[in-house]
Parts: structure tokens; sequence; C-alpha cells
């Protein structure tokens, strides 16, 4: 494979070539520029050195805030990076009447800053994750979250500018909603992340923590929803079914009735947890292992899971916000209505589209941009 040092220098001096050869061969600036601006080797040739410009300088921006990209990193990329191409694609059919090289390069511009939102996001997860975090990781993050809000706030003032200026539906429309959804996004990340640290001054010991973090994120698909919504609906009425927008559209939805799902049943059954759920005795406590296997910490006093299980009371509460299984045995935490059996080990675990790897981290969370 190629590498983008070897192709930059490649397309330099291509470029070099063809400038060279207009000014030779028209001997005066604007025969030149016409040359270069109709030829369409020539058109070819610049506009992959822009290209090349906008990846030189992402590399730049991804080596100096986040520095060498981690395996789980680039396979994020990779990943998100082939589904975005795809919609791109299909929001280009509904733009064509406004198809230009301004067009295409805002396009390519557009999916270079969501790569860096995808790595932020990312490189946050791994720092929640990992017990000891240098202080320049945390200068460098806080730093590039800074950088990218101040972009999407950029083009979205001028994108929306422009819609005013022209007072008329064109393909600002949909820029304006990329950088609102992008804006939303890194508010969210920098929120979390100021949770972490938070959580890590009081040494993890902010039982309100997940708390937060669970109505931050309800919050976020609430407004992500809402913007989709709009722009679907102003999609549809000036140039007909947004393809692009199906399957964001279903996957907001989706994650947004599963957290408001999530939420009635956590208020459900924490509402009367000191009922529900009875304290352990001391035998019970000395019987154990005595240790919350969500906390790692000692239990002096505990509540008891109908599958024998103990927890700190907090932890548990916490823990309810994403799960509904013991941490455990991922037995059923409230048996179901119906009566069914309460051990999940009979019907096999409850499929949830929040588990994370490791139990203790159960506030993590790894939805899409």
């Amino acid at each position: 494979m190629v590498r983008l040092p070897t192709y930059a220098g490649c397309s330099l001096t291509l470029t070099i070539a063809v400038i060279y050869h207009a000014f030779s061969s028209r001997k005066q600036f604007y025969p030149a520029m016409v040359y270069l601006s109709t030829s369409k080797i020539s058109l070819v040739l610049l506009l992959n050195m822009g290209l090349v410009v906008m990846c030189v300088l992402w590399q730049m921006i991804k080596r100096l805030f986040l520095g060498t990209l981690r395996e789980a990193e680039v396979e994020r990329l990779n990943e998100q990076s082939r589904r975005e191409i795809m919609e791109i694609l299909f929001a280009i059919t509904i733009f064509r009447q406004d198809f230009s090289v301004s067009f295409l390069a805002m396009v390519t511009t557009l999916l270079l800053i969501k790569a860096l939102h995808w790595l932020a996001q990312k490189r946050v997860e791994y720092i929640e994750t990992t017990p000891t975090v240098p202080m320049l990781s945390h200068v460098r993050i806080v730093s590039f979250m800074g950088f990218l809000l101040l972009l999407d706030s950029l083009f979205l003032y001028s994108s929306v500018k422009f819609l005013i200026q022209t007072r008329q539906a064109s393909v600002s429309l949909f820029f304006s909603f990329e950088y609102m959804i992008l804006a939303t996004t890194t508010v969210s990340i920098f929120v979390k992340y100021i949770f972490y640290v938070s959580d890590m001054l009081m040494e993890g010991q902010w039982e309100r923590k997940a708390v937060y973090t669970f109505y931050l994120e309800l919050i976020r698909d609430l407004l992500h929803l809402s913007m989709y919504l709009c722009f679907f609906l102003v999609i549809f009425m000036n140039y007909g079914v947004p393809l692009h927008l199906i399957r964001e559209l279903y996957e907001t939805f989706r994650n947004f009735r599963i957290r408001v799902a999530d939420y009635v049943r956590y208020r459900k059954i924490t509402s009367n947890m000191n009922d529900r759920f009875p304290d352990a005795t001391p035998e019970e406590l000395n019987a154990s292992d005595s240790t919350c296997i969500i906390c790692r910490e000692e239990m002096t006093t505990a509540k008891k899971l109908i599958c024998g299980h103990l927890f700190h009371v907090h932890c548990l509460r916490s823990w309810l916000e994403r799960q509904h299984t013991c941490p455990t045995c991922r037995a059923l935490v409230v048996p179901p209505e119906g009566g069914a059996s309460t051990a999940g080990g009979q019907h096999g675990p409850r499929p949830d589209t929040h588990q994370s790897g490791d139990q203790s981290q159960y506030y993590m969370s790894s939805d899409p941009i």
C-alpha cells in the first residue's frame, strides 16, 4: 500500500510539472490560469493535490493531539469510514444539482473532521478505562476537544450564514445539520470527560456519576433524534426522500427508545430498593468474599439480590443504570412479570446493546457519532 509521504511527493511533482507547463506554454498569467482551469488533466492533478494537502493537515492534527493511534482506534476509523462514505454517496445524489468542485471539497473536509471526532470519542473511552493517565494526555485531549468544537462552530456558522443570505434550500442545509450533530456530540464527549475527571478527583467515590452520565446520554440522544427528524422533514419537502438519513434516523430512534426503556425500568427497580433487596446479614458477609465485584472494595454493609450475590447499595444502584442482570451470574435482578424463572442462565442473558466487556466499567457506552 502506498504511504502518504510517497503519494504526496508524487502528487507534488506532477502538480509542479503541470503548472510549469501551463506558464511556459502560455507565457502570461491569465492564459495560463485559463488553461489550468479548463484542462481536464490539470484539474484532476490540482484536485488531487488539494486532497493531499487536506490529508497531510489531518495527519498533523492527529499527531499533535493524539500521537500514535491504538489498534482499536484504527479499527473504529476504518469501520466508520466505510459506512460514512456510503452515506455521503447517497447524500450527493440528493444534492446533485449543487455538485461542484467546492461541494466536493466541503464533503471531503466534513469526512476528515468526522474522522477526528471518532478518534476523540475513542480516546476518551480509553482514558476512562486506564488506571493511570499522564497529565500530558489530559491536556492533549482537552485541547483536542476544544479544537474540534471550534471547527464545528465555524463551519456551522458559515453554513447557517449562507442559508440566511440566500433564503433558499441548498446543500448548506446538509452541512448545517452535520456540523450541528458534530457540535452536540463534542459537547457530550467533553461533559462525559468532566464527569470522569470529577470522579477521579474524588478517588472513584462519586456515587452519582453513572446517574449523570445516563441523563447526559439520554439528553444527547433526544437532541439528535429531534435534529434528524427536522432535517428529514426539511429535505423531504425540498428534495424528496433522503435515503442517507433513514439508517441514522432509525438507529437514533432505537437508541433513544432503549434509553427510555432502561430509565423506566431503572426507576421501577430502584423506587423501593430497600424493600425489594434485603440487607445482607453479618454471617452472609463473612461467608461470601465480602468484596463488591462492581467497585472492587470491601463491603461492611450490602444488599442481597434474589440470586444470593451481595453488592454495595450505591454500586448496585449505579449498575442498574445500564444493566438489569446480576453482575456476577447474569441472573435477572427482578423476575419477569410472567412468573418465569429469575435465573438468567436458564434463558440466557438478556441482550443489552450497551453492555461493556469489563463488568467494572458499567458506565461506558460506545454509540457511533
